[in-house]
């Protein structure tokens, strides 16, 4: 069973069963045993989930009610499963992840590790939609870990997949690539054809986004060559919808159009409006570029009446941008206004969607940690009731002894009682003293003070909003390098060292480390409690980090050892602030500000500290510093941004 579950979790639970009229038959026939049953409309709902997800869900709910009913528990996590996949496919995101939590429950029941793995998987897909990946990839090394445990190939090709996906959504693409081809070398050695093909899509897709054009042609034809010796109609069409898109960037208009065609034939067939909808847009871009303002008007009209009666928030921003700059070429300025409208408001409601995903977010994951860490303290507190018991009897009953064997001395054997006693009880007092100074020090280590405080006090942490925080995000250049010419012990030693170099720092400035992520540090001035440093702190904490790395670079390399450059970025503004996480709860921040901060580090350059507009309104008048004005800078997904490059005066 393993081996079936471990395919779901590559690209959204890919696979399905065979549907046919026999599966049908066995369900509705009462007289079957319910393990027939059972394994009839398991097959039924999950293919049909996928196709229509409300009649997917419906026959979950059946499958459901009679695995509880004849107490089969693979069958109930076969039906929560498909109960989450469902939800995940309507949006509904919180009850995808309730589903997927009752799923690990029953995995647990089970003792089954490797059904944990694959729900683990299986939950970092709901987390990366809801913005938090960091989490979702704690949750896939979670998985990883226990398929490595296991030597379970089939699952370690369906994680590695599913990190690629995370590491594609925050554009790293080169790691992206890597976990992809990790992903499609097992699925090749495992001879599993439709895995293959699904991570080579990704690759070629990967290539593409690298600018190796041609490279993701030969990925994305040999995917196509699979997908039609099994018959994969669906994934065939989404893959042919990919080609056309990367021929219609290389101006091979001819060679657009002819796959365009076969994936618009397939969806047609199949009755996939959805995907129907992306080819119409894709086949309006091709037209713009060929300068047909017309053909793309009538492409992408057809793309945004599918979006808007299915509701594809997505498709229908990008067929109104597409309508727009058709509107435009063809001297129609009235309708390119009516369209430019139409997009301006759909942005806002994606943005609005993401910020109600964030909520959402920051109150699933407050709940979840708040369990954890009440259980946590509650573990510690009982242990050490136990052993204070314990000494407390333990003291009596020799005392009892005592006076039974030696009752001629009873005054004398009662005083040592007492003493005994009294010794014991220190002894415990002691220990729980010193395991709370324990727990208190670990508490302080990976949560500020104040927070920490307050989580003793209440056994939660409100999450807080702070109106000004100026965010610092460092990024190392050359890491790969470092990685191919190092040992992986070498390597983590020398990540560990620059990074409790950076911690003296942030510690020096009284700024707060947030977290690592990989080769990145992240650190925020300005909370928990404002008072204690600001953006000035931020900025000659990121100067000191920036002379630290290079100290370390010169020592390296005069040595003939490979170092590290880094780059620093700082922006300053409003952030949320809150404890996360389920079994390894973490202080983090989200908003508008990170993401900035974020940009600021990756538009900058090696050995500089660079800094927003914001950030310098604040400090522009601070001694000792001098800016180097940048301009208007591009930064990806945030348009042009004004920058300044901060040096020491």
């Amino acid at each position: 069973m393993r081996t079936v579950l471990a395919a779901f979790s590559l690209v959204l639970f890919g696979g399905s069963f065979a549907q046919s009229d026999s599966l049908w038959t066995v369900w509705k026939n009462t007289s079957l045993p319910d393990s027939a049953r059972l394994t009839a409309i398991s097959a039924l709902s999950w293919k049909a989930v996928f196709e229509k997800p409300d009649s997917g869900i419906a026959l979950a709910e059946q499958q459901l009610v009679m695995a509880m009913s004849s107490g089969d528990l693979k069958a109930r996590f076969m039906a929560y499963n498909t109960l989450a996949v469902g939800n995940k496919l309507r949006s509904d995101l919180p009850a995808a992840l309730a589903y997927f939590e009752r799923c690990l429950e029953v995995a647990r029941q089970m003792n089954d590790r490797g059904r944990m793995a694959n729900t683990f998987s299986n939950m970092s897909t709901v987390y990366k939609e809801l913005g938090d990946q960091p989490k979702a990839l704690d949750l896939l090394q979670q998985s990883l870990a226990i398929d490595t445990e296991l030597g379970n190939k089939e699952g370690l090709a369906g994680t590695y997949n599913n990190i690629g996906n995370i590491y594609k959504r925050i554009g790293d693409h080169p790691k992206a690539l890597m976990n992809y081809e990790k992903s499609a070398a097992l699925f090749t050695e495992l001879d599993r054809p439709k895995g293959r093909a699904d991570a080579l899509v990704s690759i070629g897709t990967m290539h593409n986004e690298l600018g190796d054009r041609t490279k993701a042609l030969e990925e994305l034809m040999l995917a196509i060559s699979i997908y039609e010796k099994l018959g994969s109609r669906l994934d065939l069409g989404k893959a042919y919808n990919n080609l056309g898109q990367i021929h219609g960037q290389m101006k091979r208009h001819a060679e657009a159009f002819v796959a365009l065609d076969k994936a618009q034939t397939i969806f047609t067939e199949l009755g996939n409006e959805a995907s129907l909808c992306r080819t119409h847009y894709y086949r309006g871009i091709v037209l713009l570029d060929e300068g047909n303002g017309s053909a793309a008007v009538k492409a992408c009209s057809k793309g945004a009446e599918i979006a808007d009666r299915l509701d594809l928030l997505a498709q229908r921003l990008e067929c109104s941008d597409c309508l727009r700059r058709a509107y435009a070429m063809t001297g129609d300025y009235r309708k390119g206004f009516q369209s430019q409208d139409v997009y301006i408001t759909l942005q806002d409601s994606m943005d609005q969607l993401q910020d109600s995903k964030e909520v959402t977010r920051i109150e699933l994951t407050h709940a979840f940690q708040q369990r954890q860490i009440a259980d946590s303290l509650e573990q510690v507190r009982a242990r050490f009731e136990r052993e204070l018991t314990y000494q407390t009897n333990l003291t009596q009953e020799k005392n009892r002894r005592n006076l039974l064997l030696l009752g001629g001395v009873a005054a004398l054997l009662f005083a040592g009682g007492v003493l005994n006693r009294l010794r014991f009880t220190r002894r415990a007092k002691a220990a729980i003293e010193h395991e709370k100074e324990r727990s208190d020090e670990l508490l302080h280590n990976i949560l500020p003070e104040e927070v920490a405080t307050e989580l003793k006090a209440k056994g939660r942490a409100d999450a807080r909003s702070f109106a000004n925080v100026t965010v610092l995000f460092t990024d190392f250049k050359g890491f790969t390098m470092m990685a191919e010419r190092l040992s992986p012990a070498e390597l983590v030693a020398e990540i560990d060292h620059c990074f409790k170099g950076l911690d003296a720092i942030v510690e020096k400035y009284r700024v707060e480390k947030i977290k690592t992520i990989g080769d990145a540090y992240m650190a925020a001035a300005g909370l928990p409690d404002p008072t204690q440093c600001g953006p000035r702190e931020a900025v000659m904490a990121a100067l000191e980090m920036v002379d630290f790395i290079a100290g370390r670079r010169t020592e390296l390399l005069s040595a003939g050892r490979p170092a590290f450059e880094m780059r620093v970025g700082l922006h300053s503004g409003p952030v949320i602030a809150g404890i996360v996480g389920v079994k390894k709860f973490a202080y983090d921040i989200w908003g508008d500000t990170v993401n900035v901060a974020s940009r600021m580090e990756s538009s900058g350059e090696p050995g500089q500290v660079n800094i927003s507009g914001a950030t310098y309104a604040l400090v522009k008048d601070v001694p000792g510093l001098r800016f180097e004005a940048r301009g208007q800078v591009e930064a990806k997904n945030k348009g042009a941004m004004e920058m300044y490059f901060v040096h020491r005066g």
